[in-house]
């Protein structure tokens, strides 16, 4: 025979028979989950107070039956003396912890809380009375067998007890597990409909955005097509046709140009080495020897003969080595002689040039250029709105997926606690 009367637990989900429908909102739950609630905790006060008087009872019984032990001296007398020293202490130790714990006073349920309190204290004593029963469990069936038996009845009356207030306790506390899971599952769904709702709003927003986006595009077309179109914007054709056309009358003027320094380059580049110049007339002679076209002007044109005249007063006086001293000195004095040509070839292209880019003035190239820049970036702008108006979408539909599944759950949840078909509103 073992005394042991462990704490029982259930953790079955309450639930009741499904029967009749109802519709109801997230709003109506927590009055609904209270409902449910209320009369189960008042089911366990009033049990509580039936359990606390029924182990009361069974208490005085065990708090006898142990006095009455205390007093037996069990004909220690006829025993060894080692055995009866330990029979005796194990007595001592059962009546000991058996007086104590059926001396307190249990707590008076008015209160769920202090149901609770009731059931850990009926509980405790359980373990206490059956700890020191199952430590002295061989003393008392030999010993004080006929104390065991009187003492496992009265103790297992107490634990049929306490398990009924203990399957009580459980139905609540599983029942407001089942409630928080509902709670959490409402405030789920609030979530999805709020997000749901903010997307949506944010789709309006960007479709709203798109059709303007849309006409902007339709009006800057049609403005561009209009200026296109124009009688200016021919003529601005045809003239930007005509400099464009003119670019190898330019190259002719350079290959002019480049040819006759090509033919003093040789003394040109070694005179570079040991000028004397400043700074600004050197830079010239550099940009004379890398591209003379671009350097000769009617400004430019007294600082180029000072070069040259430089260079043929080296080739003089032998400080430049060629090998053809006569043909160089001809050569860079024909050159001089050639600059007002070169410059006069110049100056007619870049007054042709000049004539028809006024003419050019006939038409807003920049309007027209701004225009089509603004239609560029309003159809980029369009394809990003279509791409964040299509992610959201895609994330609304999720949403919804999810938001149908947490209200499954809910309604299911809900159904088991209420004995309802619940459909959410």
């Amino acid at each position: 025979m073992v005394f042991g009367f462990g704490k029982k637990k259930t953790h079955e989900q309450p639930t009741v028979p499904v029967h009749e429908e109802k519709t109801i909102t997230l709003e109506d739950i927590p009055k609904m989950l209270q409902e449910i609630e209320s009369p189960r905790i008042v089911e366990v006060i009033n049990i509580s107070k039936t359990i606390k008087e029924e182990v009361e009872t069974h208490k005085k019984k065990i708090r006898e039956l142990i006095l009455h032990l205390e007093s037996d001296d069990l004909k220690l007398d006829d025993v060894d003396r080692n055995l009866g020293v330990i029979v005796k202490r194990g007595k001592d130790a059962i009546v000991s912890t058996i007086k104590k714990e059926t001396s307190s006073t249990l707590t008076s349920a008015s209160k769920y809380d202090q149901a609770l309190a009731l059931n850990s204290e009926i509980s405790q004593m359980l373990k206490k009375i059956g700890d020191v029963l199952g430590q002295n469990s061989r003393i008392i069936h030999i010993f004080a067998k006929k104390y065991a038996d009187n003492l496992k009845d009265e103790i297992a009356k107490v634990a049929k007890s306490r398990n009924q207030l203990q399957s009580s306790i459980n139905f609540v506390e599983n029942l407001r597990a089942g409630s928080k899971d509902i709670s959490d599952q409402g405030q789920k769904i609030t979530e999805y409909r709020n997000l749901i709702s903010q997307k949506n709003d944010r789709i309006s927003e960007i479709i709203s955005e798109i059709e303007t986006l849309k006409n902007n595009i339709t009006t800057l077309e049609k403005q561009i097509h209009d200026l296109k179109s124009s009688d200016a914007h021919s003529k601005f054709l045809e003239i930007k046709h005509k400099i464009d056309s003119m670019s190898s009358e330019k190259s002719e003027v350079k290959n002019i140009i480049d040819l006759q320094f090509s033919k003093i380059s040789r003394p040109l580049g070694r005179y570079s080495y040991i000028s004397s110049f400043e700074k600004p007339v050197r830079k010239m002679m550099d940009e004379i020897i890398a591209n003379p076209y671009e350097v000769i002007s009617p400004q430019t044109k007294a600082g180029i003969i000072q070069i040259l005249e430089a260079v043929e007063k080296s080739l003089v006086a032998g400080s430049i080595s060629v090998k053809d001293t006569d043909k160089s000195l001809e050569q860079v004095q024909e050159t001089i002689s050639r600059l007002d040509e070169f410059i006069s070839l110049k100056e007619s292209y870049s007054s042709k040039v000049s004539a028809l880019q006024k003419d050019l003035a006939v038409f807003d190239i920049k309007s027209l250029e701004s225009k089509e820049h603004e239609l560029e970036k309003t159809r980029s702008d369009l394809a990003s709105m279509e791409s964040v108006k299509k992610k959201l979408e895609s994330e609304v539909k999720d949403s919804n997926h999810s938001l149908s599944k947490n209200i499954s759950e809910l309604e299911s949840s809900l159904a088991r606690l209420t004995g309802h078909k619940v459909l959410l509103k």
